[in-house]
């Protein structure tokens, strides 16, 4: 009798472990779904479209609503990221091949980062796009506007807007130069 109890209590606690589990799974699921999400946050903040940038290399300011005629690519990254790095050369190669007019901008998110090592990045790898720091009330309207993503540089982010105004944090991970053309080819 006492061993049917002890079985019992062994099989209701693998039952809650394997609940929890499931439960587990099920979140990680939402939270690691592909695809192109566009509101996370209440979606209020588009102000990270109007904020004023500094072009590290030119020393240009511009914004990204400066672009309405072509899409845009949004990349937050940090220069000591592995995986953004991956990502750029795919924006550069297909940047070379000249067959899609886009504008890449490469936002710098690191908050110890600052505009002299952004530079020499910049200069030293020879990425295509523009380059510049995301001033802290940019970076938080694209929290709001796309979630939390945006601040993951591991997982390659990219926000395209489309000269219709239409804008959308793509699926996770590094897209290749072709992926990247079909992306930008499907722009309204």
């Amino acid at each position: 009798m006492a061993s049917d109890r002890r079985r019992e209590g062994k099989e209701d606690r693998c039952l809650l472990v394997a609940g929890g589990g499931i439960v587990l799974l099920i979140l990680l699921a939402l939270v690691m779904a592909p695809g192109c999400t566009t509101v996370p946050g209440d979606g209020t903040d588009d102000s990270w479209r109007t904020t004023e940038l500094t072009d590290v290399r030119t020393g240009e300011v511009f914004s990204v609503s400066r672009f309405a005629d072509r899409p845009v690519l949004i990349q937050t990254f940090t220069i000591t990221c592995p995986v953004c790095m991956q990502q750029q050369e795919e924006i550069t190669r297909l940047e070379q091949e000249g067959s899609i007019p886009f504008i890449m901008i490469g936002l710098d998110i690191d908050p110890n980062g600052d505009a002299a090592s952004l530079l020499r990045y910049a200069e030293q790898k020879g990425y295509a796009g523009r380059y510049a720091r995301s001033p802290p009330d940019m970076t938080r309207s694209l929290v709001d506007r796309f979630g939390m993503g945006v601040l993951s540089p591991a997982r390659a982010p990219l926000i395209l807007v489309c000269p219709d105004g239409t804008a959308g944090l793509l699926a996770p991970g590094v897209k290749s130069a072709g992926d990247l053309s079909r992306v930008l080819s499907g722009c309204p």
